[in-house]
């Protein structure tokens, strides 16, 4: 039976070319984004065998993150591995110019909507007593750059969060992995940087990680662009 891989972010960059990835290795997709003509250009990539449930929604929305789970698990099965890589990077002030309501912001969208996720498939993960789960952070969880403190904060946040997950669900042989891309040249940047990672070279190191034995567990992989100096 397929396995059934759940992408948040997968309407372009890194949670699309993961969704190209694990579709040709055979996995079922649930996919989500907010945007749907982007969202259709991701399935249209995807080989026509493969079997995926998709939704339009905002990561804000809770009660969507649920339902959404709910009705991909019914279609699919059980999540076996859930990606989250749905982020925004888009406030740039020092730390004592942040508006408060910014930061909510970013962690609503960089912390708080990824555990959503995590908590909604979960407990099938425990049952089954098996679960992978892959939060795309960011090598700012290891350094303090100027400028960037509400980002920083709200990936810092989720990768504390991540680690004590890691310890809670270690008897329930749930792996958590935790993969931090240094500078990725993606439309996330106002910017185009051919100089820093492709969102293809961060999806391979995404399903490497996953490429693993049953007595390993990959905790950290870091990746950077050769060109990055700045840590």
């Amino acid at each position: 039976m397929a396995k059934h891989m759940m992408i948040t972010g997968a309407t372009s960059g890194i949670g699309r070319e993961i969704a190209i990835m694990a579709a040709d290795q055979g996995y079922n997709l649930s996919l989500c984004g907010r945007d749907k003509v982007r969202l259709e250009q991701t399935w249209e990539l995807l080989p026509e065998k493969t079997k995926t449930h998709n939704h339009i929604f905002c990561a804000s929305e809770t009660a969507a993150i649920q339902l959404f789970a709910k009705e991909a698990q019914e279609e699919l099965g059980a999540v076996d591995v859930l990606v989250n890589c749905a982020g925004l990077n888009n406030v740039r002030a020092l730390g004592h110019e942040v508006s408060i309501d910014d930061l909510h912001w970013l962690m609503k969208i960089n912390c708080y909507a990824p555990i959503a996720f995590m908590q909604a498939v979960i407990p099938n993960m425990k049952a089954n007593k098996n679960g992978a789960i892959v939060n795309i952070l960011s090598t700012v969880c290891q350094f303090s750059n100027p400028g960037i403190a509400a980002y920083t904060a709200s990936k810092a946040a989720l990768d504390s969060y991540t680690k004590v997950m890691r310890k809670e669900l270690r008897e329930d042989k749930i792996k958590m992995l935790s993969l931090y891309p240094g500078g990725v040249d993606t439309a996330f940047r106002a910017t185009d940087r051919p100089e820093y990672l492709t969102p293809q070279s961060v999806a391979k190191a995404a399903m490497q990680m996953l490429d693993y034995d049953e007595d390993t567990h990959i905790h950290d992989l870091i990746i950077r662009p050769t060109s990055e100096q700045n840590f």
